[in-house]
């Protein structure tokens, strides 16, 4: 375990830190590296527990073993449908709230709709960027 903090803690060093931002500008697999490695370098930054750091770094190492345009575009195409299906459920659910005159629950359900909403719009967002 010890040889292992040693050596997340010189490829840490080894590589420039990328804040979050920098991310942003990137696109496809490049975007996800950059996503993982950031969160690695906050967790070490912050002392994180060892599994989550074995396992960012699991995770970093899949993703550049596996990543793909075709991977990428194939994973948000199935988290926006699944965004649609729970935007559907919470439209219907939505209005039995409302036919219930049920007002906090009308409000809960807003506020689901408008979370998922922006998700989708996200989704959407980065699938767009890959085409």
């Amino acid at each position: 375990m010890r040889n292992l903090a040693f050596g997340l803690l010189l490829s840490l060093l080894a590589m420039p830190v990328i804040a979050a931002d920098d991310c942003a500008s990137m696109k496809g697999c490049e975007r996800k590296f950059c996503e993982i490695q950031s969160e690695l370098t906050e967790t070490n930054a912050s002392g994180g527990n060892a599994f989550k750091v074995a396992g960012l770094t699991r995770a970093l190492e899949n993703a550049k073993a596996e990543c793909s345009t075709a991977s990428l575009k194939s994973d948000l195409q199935q988290a926006l449908q699944d965004a649609e299906q729970d935007l559907a459920e919470y439209e219907a659910d939505l209005k039995v709230a409302q036919q219930d005159a049920d007002a906090e629950k009308i409000a809960k359900y807003e506020g689901k709709i408008a979370e998922e909403r922006s998700a989708i719009d996200a989704l959407e967002q980065q699938l767009s960027e890959l085409e």
